[in-house]
């Protein structure tokens, strides 16, 4: 919590922002500004902090938390799109839909997942066909770019198309 508290200490905008921290061992720390628009507020779990302001109420934070919990046993960007749908269906943002995102990062430097829908009819619609065409080719390919294990990453396009044809043939 020291890091939470000398960020807010130095930003004078500290009471019309959120600002969530989550270390390498779960620990969660949380400010949610008294400028934020209503509703505003934040909740904190095992593993997930949840933050948003210009909500519906309350509910929205709360069925998100909830639908994380209860589906553990998912992908975790299935697991974060459908927490992120439960919260839609509680009220949302009370302006309505028009964006969405979702950004992953894993241990490298380059994200795991990075899709996001701007101006849309159905924002969260668009991420789940999203998220779906990155299983298509992207989780094939993102284990051959480089990593620090590997600077080089893989240049052997066999094993990518291998990779790809195996997961085709798993879905057939």
């Amino acid at each position: 919590h020291d890091v939470l508290a000398a960020l807010l200490a130095v930003d004078d905008g500290r009471e019309s922002r959120q600002l969530h921290i989550m270390d390498a061992s779960g620990e969660i720390a949380a400010h949610t500004g008294r400028d934020c628009i209503d509703w505003c507020g934040h909740v904190a779990g095992s593993g997930f902090s949840i933050a948003g302001n210009m909500l519906a109420g309350a509910d929205v934070l709360d069925e998100t938390a909830k639908t994380y919990i209860a589906n553990d046993s998912l992908p975790f960007p299935r697991r974060l799109l459908a927490a992120m749908r439960a919260g839609e269906a509680a009220g949302g943002d009370k302006r309505g839909k028009q964006s969405a995102a979702l950004l992953i990062h894993g241990e490298e430097e380059w994200p795991a997942l990075d899709i996001r829908a701007d101006d849309h009819p159905d924002p969260l619609g668009e991420l789940e066909r999203l998220e779906r065409v990155s299983q298509e080719l992207w989780v094939h390919f993102r284990p051959s770019m480089p990593t620090r294990q590997n600077p080089a990453g893989n240049t052997d396009r066999s094993v990518i198309d291998a990779s790809i044809k195996a997961a085709r043939a798993r879905r057939s």
